[in-house]
Parts: structure tokens; C-alpha cells; sequence
């Protein structure tokens, strides 16, 4: 079962880290709340269909409300400050900010809501995972972007909160049922932000920006379903480190699109993240063999 909660999460990871790509193309045309409401849009377009077609949403029980509207707000909440975390920091710096709250967070929630045991290995785990992350991307700060670096980080803890939380869900509702939450919570908030400041929106056509746009939509629909399937079978605090190969995923498809240059620090750190998230499953590994 760890074996399939681990292929999930890395299926999430390789989607999420589809990212960047569809951001660089999109960003010079969509603002900050408009690129949110309008893939919320889409999403939720997308899966109410499936749900009108194949009857997949169940009736939601009274004790479960507080967690779908939890999971909403952190999902829904997340897409702008991670999208003004990386207009108005350096890529190196909000990667880093977001990613460091991201599985601090994982740790947090299975600690706190899920009663998780911390142990040394989790702990020396995710130390590497912190410096693996500060080796891979470059931290500075002035003190004009210290509003935009606490977005980023609040994006990042949102998004561990949306990934982990519905482990409390899944099983008992189908993983499109819970995302729609959160695509909601995307177009009403966003939507209104858009309206009343005026967010750009390009003129809808078929063009490179609305085309990323779509390609950014499928990778988040895919990425999201396969965070929640996998985490179904991970301890939280494992399945951020393995989530953690998105950043792995990142790197090389900036090598391969945009010619970024693979240095030395990236290697150390992809290396030094990998080594974090094997190191607990190695253990678990060697506990079922003897």
C-alpha cells in the first residue's frame, strides 16, 4: 500500500511540477486573481459534468462539513499569494519559502490532526529535505518583500493543508468531491478580488495564454487527485518529503524548455532531497523484511 501511496505522490509531483511552465507562459497576460478564478472555472466546469454524467458526489454528512470547508478555504486560498510570492520575489527565493512551509506544514498537520509519531529519521529527513531546498535555489530578501515572502509561505502551508487534510475525507467521498470545494473557494474569492481591482484578463481567443492556462487547469486537476489518492496510504510527514520530487521535476523541465543550466547546488540538493525522502521508507522497508 506504502508502495502505491509513493507512486500517487510522485504522479502528483511530476503534475505539479508542470507549474512553472504553464505560469511563464500565462503570466504577462493574466493577473494575479484572474489566473485563479478563471482555472477554478474551468475545473469546477469540468468536474460538475463528470458528476451530472456518472452521479459520483455523495450526500455529505453533518460531522464531515467542517473538514470540506477547511480543505475548501486552504485550497482555494492558495493560488494568490503563491501567484505574488513568484511575481515580486525571485523564483529561487519563493520556490524556497514555498516548498520549506510545505513540508514543515506536512509535519505539523500529521503531528497535530493526525496524531503521527515524529521520529529521529522524520526528523533527520526533513532537515536534509531543508537544506536540499536551500541548496537547489538561491534566498534573498530585501525588506520591501517581506509581505510577498509571508504570502508565499502562507501559500505554502495552505497547500500542505489542502494535500494532507483530506486523508480525513478519502475513502468515504470521491477526490473530485472533495477538490470542488476548493474550486468554488477559488472563483468566489478571486473572482470578487479580480472585479474590484481590475485584475487583466486576456480577451478569450485561442492563444498561448489561454492555452497554458488550459494546460496549467489539466495538470492541476490531475496533480490534485493523485496528492489525494496518495496520501491516503502515507504517514503525512512521508508523503511531503516524496511530494518534495516536484522541485526535482521543476529543475528539469526548466533545463529542458527553457535552458536553464543545471549547477552544482541543484545537483547537491536534488541528491540531498532524494536521500530525505527514502531515508523513512528504507526503515519501513527494512522493518517488514525482518
Amino acid at each position: 500500500m506504502k508502495n502505491k501511496g509513493t507512486t500517487f505522490i510522485l504522479v502528483s509531483a511530476f503534475f505539479y511540477g508542470t507549474y512553472g511552465i504553464w505560469s511563464r507562459l500565462m503570466s504577462s497576460s493574466f493577473g494575479e486573481f484572474s489566473q485563479a478564478w478563471t482555472r477554478g472555472a474551468m475545473l469546477l466546469a469540468c468536474i460538475l459534468i463528470l458528476n451530472f454524467r456518472f452521479r459520483i458526489f455523495k450526500k455529505i454528512q453533518k460531522k464531515d462539513w467542517p473538514w470540506f470547508i477547511g480543505i475548501a478555504l486552504a485550497g482555494g486560498l492558495n493560488q494568490a499569494p503563491y501567484f505574488i510570492g513568484f511575481k515580486y520575489l525571485s523564483i529561487g527565493t519563493a520556490t524556497m519559502l514555498f516548498y520549506a512551509a510545505l513540508v514543515v506544514g506536512g509535519y505539523v498537520i500529521g503531528k497535530l490532526v493526525f496524531r503521527e509519531k515524529i521520529t529521529g529519521i522524520k526528523l533527520i529527513s526533513l532537515a536534509l529535505a531543508l537544506i536540499g531546498i536551500g541548496a537547489v535555489y538561491r534566498f534573498s530578501l530585501t525588506p520591501d518583500q517581506f509581505i510577498p515572502a509571508a504570502l508565499t509561505m502562507i501559500a505554502g502551508l495552505l497547500g500542505a493543508t489542502a494535500a494532507v487534510m483530506p486523508k480525513k475525507l478519502s475513502g468515504e467521498y470521491p477526490e473530485f468531491q472533495i477538490m470542488a470545494g476548493y474550486f468554488i473557494v477559488m472563483i468566489v474569492v478571486n473572482g470578487f478580488l479580480g472585479i474590484v481591482l481590475h485584475d487583466p484578463l486576456p480577451s478569450l481567443a485561442i492563444s498561448i495564454p489561454w492555452l497554458a492556462q488550459l494546460g496549467y487547469a489539466t495538470a492541476m486537476l490531475l496533480a490534485n487527485w493523485a496528492v489525494i489518492e496518495g496520501f491516503k496510504y502515507l504517514d503525512a510527514s512521508i508523503g511531503s518529503l516524496i511530494g518534495l520530487a516536484e522541485i526535482l521535476f521543476g529543475v528539469t523541465f526548466g533545463i529542458m524548455f527553457f535552458g536553464e543550466t543545471l549547477g552544482i547546488g541543484t545537483i547537491i540538493g536534488g541528491v540531498l532531497i532524494v536521500a530525505s525522502a527514502a531515508l523513512p521508507n528504507i526503515k519501513v522497508i527494512k522493518r517488514e523484511q525482518s
